[in-house]
């Protein structure tokens, strides 16, 4: 064997052996920086609790999407069987606050939110939802990461 073939060798198995392991490691898919926004009661007009802060797990073995708070408490679990509808949401809104304390140029600019809000049927066969605020950087790879474990294209809609 020359050095050139035991090289080509050694990096094909070093590579079958990442792609190995990280198929492995790639049962449940976690993305960060993310808030799970709790439903407000029926009639009220004030929200019920604070946005949860922690990240969204598409779990590939269980089949199901979960919130899991900063401590590491589930939150919400979804089975994937039982999800009937998604939607992504981009709103956009004016800086006002920041054009009075720091400068009117911010009136030029918008702030944009992310939301991804899952309709699905709880084990008593109730409709509910779930809504969730993402992060900017990794708002598309959440919407394709649902679309393609859960099988339920996202329907989108983006405020101008």
């Amino acid at each position: 064997m020359t050095v050139r073939t035991k090289i080509i060798t050694i990096l094909a198995i070093a590579m079958s052996m990442l792609l190995f392991a990280n198929t492995i490691t790639a049962a449940i898919v976690k993305f960060g920086k993310a808030e799970y926004m709790p439903p407000k009661a029926e009639g009220s007009k004030k929200k019920e609790g604070n946005p949860v802060k922690g990240e969204v797990c598409f779990d590939r073995d269980a089949k199901a999407f979960t919130f899991v708070d900063d401590k590491g408490n589930t939150v919400v679990a979804i089975p994937y069987d039982k999800v009937k509808s998604m939607l992504y949401e981009k709103t956009s809104h004016p800086r006002y606050a920041e054009a009075i304390l720091i400068s009117p140029f911010f009136l030029f600019s918008k702030t944009k939110k992310h939301f991804l809000t899952i309709q699905y049927t709880n084990a008593a066969g109730e409709g509910q939802f779930a809504m969730i605020h993402m992060d900017k950087g990794n708002a598309r790879d959440i919407v394709a990461q649902a679309e393609a474990d859960t099988g339920t294209k996202v329907d989108l809609s983006e405020e101008r």
